[in-house]
C-alpha cells in the first residue's frame, strides 16, 4: 500500500512538472510574440511620425550611427520572429496537407470494381488500407494494394456467410455478421447473432508479407478456411471513413452508407 502511494505520488508529480513546463514554454512564446509586436508597432508609429514630419517641412535630425545600429537590432527582432512564425506555420500547413493525402489514399470507397482473391469487391465498397505510398515502386499499383477492412454496400457472402464488413489485418479474417450463424467446433458451440464478429484464422497463420501485395491476391481463400470463434465487439469490425470534416467511423453493424 505504501509503495503504491508512493509510486502515486511520483507519477503526479511528474505530471505537474510536465504541465509546469508546458505552461512555462509557452509563457514565454506569448511573451516573445508580444514583445515582437510590441515593437513592430512602435517601429513603424516612429517611422510613419518621422515621415510626417519631413512632409510637414519639419524634418528630423538625422540618426547618430549608434541609435541607427541600435534601431536596427531592435527591428531585427520583430522581423526574424515573423519569419519563424510563417516558417512554422508553412510546416505545420503541409504536414496537414501530406496527412489529409495519406488518408484519402488509405480510406475511402473503392473506385472501380476490383478482384480480391475468391471475392470481387464492387466500386462503392468502404475500404480501408495501408499507405499505398509505401508500396510506390511496386510494378503494379492495384487499388485493394495492402488492404486491411472492408464494409460492404449491402450484405455480402463471405466464406458461404452473409456479412457487413471484414477485416484482414494480422493473423485472421473476421467479418460483421450479418446473419445469425452457429458455431460448431471440437472445442465449443455456439450461436452468434446479427452483430457478432466471427473470426476465421489463417492456415499458415500468417500470410507472407509479399503474397498480401500481389494482386488478385490468390492467398485470399476464406471459403477454404475454418472459423474457430465468434464475439461480441463494441464497434464491430472497424473501418474508417472520410468527409469534410475528417476522419470517421460509419455506423457498425449495417452497410456502409456515405455520411452527407
Amino acid at each position: 500500500m505504501i509503495s503504491y502511494l508512493a509510486t502515486g505520488s511520483i507519477y503526479s508529480i511528474q505530471q505537474l512538472g510536465i504541465t509546469a513546463a508546458a505552461g512555462g514554454i509557452f509563457a514565454i512564446a506569448y511573451v516573445m510574440a508580444l514583445t515582437a509586436i510590441i515593437l513592430a508597432i512602435t517601429l513603424s508609429l516612429w517611422g510613419l511620425w518621422r515621415y510626417t514630419k519631413a512632409k510637414q517641412g519639419e524634418p528630423r535630425p538625422p540618426l547618430s550611427l549608434p541609435t541607427r545600429l541600435i534601431v536596427t537590432l531592435i527591428a531585427i527582432y520583430p522581423i526574424w520572429f515573423g519569419i519563424t512564425y510563417a516558417q512554422i506555420w508553412y510546416s505545420n500547413y503541409q504536414l496537414e496537407q501530406s496527412r489529409l493525402a495519406e488518408n484519402l489514399r488509405r480510406f475511402g470507397p473503392l473506385e472501380q470494381t476490383t478482384q480480391f482473391g475468391e471475392m470481387q469487391l464492387v466500386a462503392g465498397t468502404l475500404i480501408n488500407r495501408g499507405d499505398p505510398w509505401r508500396f510506390k515502386e511496386l510494378p503494379q499499383q492495384d487499388p485493394l494494394l495492402d488492404l486491411e477492412a472492408v464494409r460492404f454496400q449491402e450484405p455480402t457472402a463471405v466464406a458461404g456467410v452473409l456479412a457487413y464488413a471484414m477485416s484482414i489485418e494480422g493473423s485472421s479474417l473476421t467479418i460483421e455478421l450479418a446473419q445469425e450463424y452457429q458455431l460448431d467446433t471440437p472445442e465449443l458451440s455456439r450461436h452468434c447473432p446479427v452483430g457478432y464478429v466471427l473470426m476465421f484464422p489463417f492456415p499458415d497463420r500468417r500470410i507472407r508479407a509479399k503474397q498480401r501485395l500481389e494482386p488478385p491476391y490468390t492467398w485470399f481463400t476464406p471459403s477454404q478456411w475454418e472459423p474457430t470463434s465468434c464475439f461480441q465487439s463494441t464497434n464491430g469490425v472497424m473501418v474508417m471513413d472520410m468527409d469534410q470534416h475528417g476522419i470517421y467511423f460509419p455506423k457498425d453493424g449495417a452497410p456502409y452508407t456515405p455520411r452527407k
